[in-house]
This record gives structure tokens, C-alpha cells and sequence, in this order.
């Protein structure tokens, strides 16, 4: 009777060792493909309403140069009169009008922006900004001016 149970003891410990093995390599590759290639940040664009970013068409440069795509998804027609990247403000010199349905480049001078990085490598590295950085405008038929947070993350080109 003790053969037996040794028997099967044995049995199943070549079982989990064999398995416990093959988990392992499994997870030693995982490991290894993930040191290789690591994990991108997602490009993104957050705009509140009445505008909407256009996602794959947003740039920005080693220079600092931001330009974001907008829609305008409201039902009036917008002005947009500046826009601010970090510390620096940027005054269109003559305003950018957006009509209903109609979309616009927008521009932001990100050049003195904390996380710019003039030495980033273009194409992998991205250009992050969740503070700081908005658009003002006013309604066509009206000059009250307003301002909206603007969230990006956009790789360098």
C-alpha cells in the first residue's frame, strides 16, 4: 500500500513541477517583452463643449509649436481670441472664427511649458500637458470672454 501512494505522490509532484516550470518560462518571456518594448502613453485630446478636438491630427514640434485641431459642436459661431500654454499667452492677431460644424487650427506656444522637452525624440516621445494649457474665446454676438481647459497628450513630429 505505501508503493502505491509514493506512486501517486510522485506522479503528482512531476505534475506540478512540469506545469510550474512551463508557467514560469511563460512568465520570465512576458517580463522580458515587456522590458524591450515598453508601454507607449496614448495620445489624447480633451476639449469641453461647445469644441471638440479632432484626435490624429494634433502636432507638436521640438520647438514648441502645439496645433490642435478643433470642431465646433455647438449651434452658434465662436471667436476664438488666445491661448495659453504654461506661462505664455498667445493673442491672435486677428481672431479665429468658428462657425457651427466647422472646424479650426488652434495654436499654442508650449516653447516655456514645464514638461516641454526640446530634446525628445520625435515619434516616441509624447508632450503631456493636464494643467495650464486653454483656449478663450467669446460668442460672435457677444464679447464676454470665456475659457476652457484644454488636456493633451501628443507625440513630438
Amino acid at each position: 500500500m505505501n508503493a502505491s501512494r509514493s506512486r501517486r505522490g510522485q506522479a503528482a509532484m512531476e505534475y506540478l513541477m512540469t506545469y510550474g516550470w512551463a508557467i514560469l518560462v511563460v512568465l520570465a518571456v512576458l517580463g522580458i517583452l515587456f522590458l524591450l518594448v515598453p508601454l507607449q502613453p496614448a495620445e489624447r485630446c480633451v476639449v469641453p463643449s461647445p469644441f471638440q478636438c479632432q484626435q490624429e491630427r494634433n502636432i507638436v514640434n521640438l520647438q514648441g509649436n502645439l496645433t490642435l485641431y478643433i470642431t465646433n459642436t455647438g449651434y452658434v459661431s465662436y471667436r476664438i481670441v488666445s491661448t495659453t500654454c504654461g506661462p505664455t499667452t498667445y493673442t491672435y492677431p486677428t481672431a479665429v472664427v468658428l462657425s457651427p460644424g466647422n472646424d479650426a487650427s488652434v495654436y499654442f506656444n508650449c516653447a516655456s511649458a514645464p514638461t516641454f522637452n526640446p530634446s525628445a525624440t520625435v515619434g516616441k516621445d509624447v508632450f503631456d500637458m493636464k494643467n495650464n494649457l486653454t483656449i478663450r474665446y467669446t460668442l460672435t454676438t457677444d464679447a464676454t470672454l470665456r475659457t476652457l481647459p484644454v488636456e493633451v497628450g501628443v507625440r513630438y513630429q
